[in-house]
């Protein structure tokens, strides 16, 4: 499978295993608040990816650009904060489907900082999420409270976020890249948290939740070095599924037709983006084959 069409897919899986991540984080969150379930996500995601450096023989401390490494640490922990915000006020699908936006602001950001090409074909795709997007949030819904606020600046962040990561991935490896902002997240959640003691199920569950987040960011991160910032926007609209069915199960929050109307338009604007994914690819490798 050529690198554009992997990248798509590991951004997709990626995407898709945040949403149960998250979920896990949502459930705890009125037992031991945002900053201690914030603190135990990240360690539990810490521990794997060091045994994996040290197994690898690999120092994630040392990188080429520190400074931007830092940036993109502190932009990363203020996002994951705002999101757990909102989680906290609002309900699962409501600040998914505003965090979805990030996509919407990942083309202009990759065009201005990564001097990515302007495709009309990834203009679409982003168009037909978010058109789902506005269709799941019910219109003249009551949807404006303290949480979506938070999802809306999360979502902001998030975007700048992953153009930095993809700047990064040109000279630092994912471990690195996943180093800088899990060590200042925990100092951060630790400084800031108000410790109650947990049960040990409870323990067990939360780092599951974090060990499949782990997972999703590497997946992320490394569709990252595979594709374009740009070319990866709509994937980011495939959590809206994943969270829709959790949201069923967890919450018993039955979708309505809204919900479904924009999920069907994020599939259509996803499966746009994919195959451009695949045309985009084949010419790159056409024009590698081509005699100079």
């Amino acid at each position: 499978m050529n690198r554009q069409k992997r990248g798509y897919l590991f951004f997709v899986c990626g995407v898709c295993l945040y949403s149960f991540s998250d979920a896990i984080m949502k459930y705890f969150m009125p037992f031991y608040g945002v900053q201690q379930v914030v603190f135990m996500r990240t360690v539990s995601r810490f521990v794997p990816f060091m045994l994996w450096a040290l197994c690898m023989q690999v120092n994630p401390l040392i990188t080429r650009r520190p400074l931007e490494n830092i940036l993109r640490s502190a932009l990363a922990s203020l996002g994951t904060y705002a999101f757990m915000s909102a989680y906290k006020h609002s309900a699962m699908t409501d600040v998914f489907v505003v965090g979805l936006t990030t996509s919407i602001f990942v083309i202009p950001l990759s065009v201005w900082i990564l001097k990515e090409k302007f495709l009309l074909q990834n203009i679409v795709a982003v168009l037909c999420g978010f058109f789902g997007i506005c269709l799941a949030l019910r219109p003249g819904g009551d949807v404006l409270q303290w949480g979506i606020a938070f999802a809306a600046a999360g979502a902001l962040i998030a975007a700048l976020n992953q153009v930095i990561i993809k700047r990064l991935t040109s000279t630092e490896s994912e471990l690195t890249i996943i180093f800088y902002h899990h060590l200042l997240l925990i100092i951060l959640s630790f400084c800031l948290a108000t410790f109650v003691p947990m049960a040990l199920i409870h323990i067990a569950i939360l780092s599951i939740g974090g060990l499949i987040g782990a997972v999703a960011q590497y997946f992320m991160i490394h569709a990252l070095r595979l594709s374009t910032s740009s070319g990866l926007a709509s994937a980011g609209y495939f959590m809206l599924i994943p969270n829709t069915i959790l949201d069923y199960f967890l919450y018993n929050k039955i979708p309505d037709i809204y919900i479904i109307g924009g999920l069907i338009l994020i599939l259509i604007g996803s499966l746009q983006a994919f195959t451009l994914q695949s045309r985009k690819s084949s010419s790159l490798d056409r024009e590698k084959k081509s005699p100079a």
